[in-house]
C-alpha cells in the first residue's frame, strides 16, 4: 500500500512540474465544438439579448460503458443553466442517460445538481431505473476475475437532497434514498453457494431500502461540471429506520473530499485532487454495499467495471492532471491514477489496494457551461475500459 501512495504522490508532483513550463502569456479567443460545426456548415445562428437567461446544451449520441460483461450504449445529455445572476449563482446542471445493449441491459438515469438564486439552496438528486446483468466478484478488494459471477436485477432508485446555505459557503440540509432491486438472481458462479448467497443480507428475489440523510456541505466551486478551482467537502449520514418498513437496520456515512488547484492562470493546468471514505454499518444489504463506481455519482474507479469490488467500508483516492492542447481551449487532455481499497469480509479489515492510471483527451463542446467531450483510457489490475462522455470524472 505503501508504494501505491508514494507512486500516487510522485506522479501528482511531477504533474505539477511539468505544468510549470513558461507559456507565452497570450489571451486568444475561445472556442468550442459547436462554434467549428457553426462556421463549418454555415448556419445561421441568432443571437439571443444578453438580459435573457440560457440553456447551454451539450449533447453526445452514442457513448458505451460496461457492466463488466457486454458493452452497453449511453446517449448523454446536458444542460447548463443559472437560476440566478451569473456573478452570484452557480451553474445548475441536468444529465439526461438513456442507456442499452439491445438485449439484457436496458435504462434510463438523470442527474440533477440545481443552486437556486444566490446559491441559497442546493438541490442534488438522482433517478435510475434500469435492468441491469452486471458481473460481481464477492466481498473485498482480493477478488480475482475467476471469483465473477452473474447478477440479474431490476433497480430503482431515487436520491434527493435539499441544502441550506448556513454561511458563506457552508451548506447543511436533509435528503430521503429509496433503493428497491427486484427479480434478482445470480447465474455462472464457480461455486455453490456462491458469495451473493453465501452474503445473505437483501439477496432475496427483492431487496429495498427508505433511508433518510443528514448532510453537511462546503462547495466554493462556481461550476461543477469542469472546476477551475477550489473545494468541495460533503458529508452525508444515511440511517434506514424501522418506520419505513426496512427489512435491514444499517446505517452509512459517506465523507467526500475534492481540490483544484489551477497551476497556470494563462493557460487552463489544474491539478484535481479527490478523496473518500465511505462507511456501512449493520445488517447492509448486498447491492447497499460500498463498491467502485456505486457511490452518488457513480465515477469512481477508472479501468475497473462498476462493482468490480465491493465492501463494508471503502477508501478511495484519485489524482488528476488536466490542460489544454489548443490555446483556443478547444482541445485538451488529462492524466490520472486513483487507488482504491475495500475490507476484507473475514476481518473487516483494509489488506489488498487496487490501483489504476490512464489518459483521456478532451474537446470544449460548449464554452458557454464549459461542458468538455471526453475520451477516456482507464488500466486497472486484470481490467481496461474507455470512457466517453460529457464533462469531467469529479
Amino acid at each position: 500500500m505503501r508504494y501505491y501512495v508514494l507512486l500516487l504522490i510522485c506522479f501528482t508532483i511531477v504533474c505539477q512540474s511539468t505544468a510549470q513550463i513558461n507559456q507565452k502569456n497570450k489571451k486568444v479567443k475561445q472556442t468550442d465544438l459547436i462554434e467549428v460545426l457553426v462556421k463549418a456548415f454555415h448556419i445561421n445562428v441568432k443571437q439571443k439579448p444578453p438580459d435573457r437567461k440560457r440553456i447551454s446544451f451539450s449533447i453526445v449520441p452514442v457513448s458505451t460503458t460496461s457492466s463488466g460483461g457486454s458493452q452497453i450504449l449511453v446517449s448523454s445529455i446536458n444542460a447548463a443553466f443559472t437560476l440566478g445572476h451569473e456573478d452570484s449563482t452557480n451553474v445548475s446542471s441536468v444529465y439526461l442517460l438513456p442507456y442499452t445493449d439491445f438485449y439484457e441491459n436496458i435504462g434510463f438515469g438523470t442527474k440533477i445538481n440545481l443552486w437556486t438564486a444566490r446559491n441559497i439552496w442546493n438541490f442534488p438528486a438522482e433517478f435510475r431505473l434500469s435492468s441491469l446483468t452486471q458481473y460481481t466478484y464477492g466481498i473485498g478488494s482480493g477478488t480475482e476475475k475467476s471469483d465473477e459471477f452473474i447478477l440479474k436485477y431490476n433497480n430503482l432508485r431515487a436520491y434527493f437532497s435539499a441544502n441550506h446555505r448556513i454561511i458563506n459557503y457552508i451548506y447543511a440540509g436533509l435528503g430521503l434514498n429509496y433503493d428497491r432491486y427486484y427479480d434478482v438472481n445470480s447465474q455462472d458462479a464457480p461455486s455453490s453457494p456462491n458469495d451473493f448467497e453465501k452474503y445473505g443480507i437483501g439477496t432475496s428475489r427483492t431487496s429495498f431500502s427508505t433511508g433518510l440523510t443528514f448532510n453537511a456541505l462546503y462547495d466554493d466551486r462556481r461550476n461543477s461540471i469542469n472546476p477551475d478551482n477550489g473545494h468541495y467537502v460533503s458529508v452525508i449520514f444515511r440511517t434506514n429506520p424501522t418506520f419505513f418498513k426496512n427489512d435491514y437496520r444499517w446505517s452509512s456515512l459517506y465523507v467526500d473530499y475534492r481540490q483544484y488547484l489551477s497551476i497556470d492562470p494563462s493557460k487552463r493546468k489544474i491539478i484535481a485532487l479527490w478523496a473518500f471514505y465511505w462507511g456501512s454499518y449493520g445488517e447492509v444489504p448486498y447491492f447497499n454495499l460500498p463498491g467502485t463506481q456505486l457511490e452518488f455519482g457513480t465515477r469512481s474507479g477508472r479501468g475497473y467495471s462498476q462493482a468490480r469490488f465491493r465492501g463494508k467500508h471503502m477508501l478511495y483516492l484519485e489524482s488528476e492532471y488536466r490542460f489544454d492542447i489548443s490555446s483556443n481551449g478547444l482541445f485538451g487532455g488529462v492524466v490520472f491514477a486513483s487507488i482504491q481499497s475495500l475490507t476484507e469480509p473475514e476481518t473487516n479489515r483494509f489488506r489488498y489496494i487496487n490501483p489504476a492510471v490512464g489518459a483521456g483527451a478532451r474537446i470544449k463542446f460548449n464554452k458557454e457551461s464549459n461542458t468538455n467531450l471526453t475520451l477516456d483510457f482507464g488500466f486497472g489490475k486484470d481490467s481496461f475500459n474507455f470512457y466517453i462522455g460529457l464533462g469531467e470524472f469529479f
